[in-house]
């Protein structure tokens, strides 16, 4: 239902925001994790710019190993 619009980015499994994930397992919620936290999700919904027209949304799936990290990613 999500594709039918056409306007949606759909990140399966990143390996970056395992990575956060990893960090804020091993360091906790510092603010290097955060920051880190941060510029991912930042990149992974980055702007495309040959996606026209705009997309409405971005969905991000997180792998199983994630889930400890939701409150990061919240």
């Amino acid at each position: 239902m999500i594709e039918a619009t056409g306007r949606c980015v759909i990140l399966s499994e990143s390996d970056p925001l395992a990575l956060v994930a990893v960090n804020y397992r091993k360091y906790g919620d510092s603010p290097e994790v955060r920051h880190l936290a941060r510029d991912v999700i930042r990149w992974e919904c980055r702007p495309y710019t040959t996606m026209q027209p705009p997309p409405l949304a971005h969905f991000l799936e997180l792998r199983l190993a994630c889930t400890g990290a939701l409150p990061l990613f919240k």
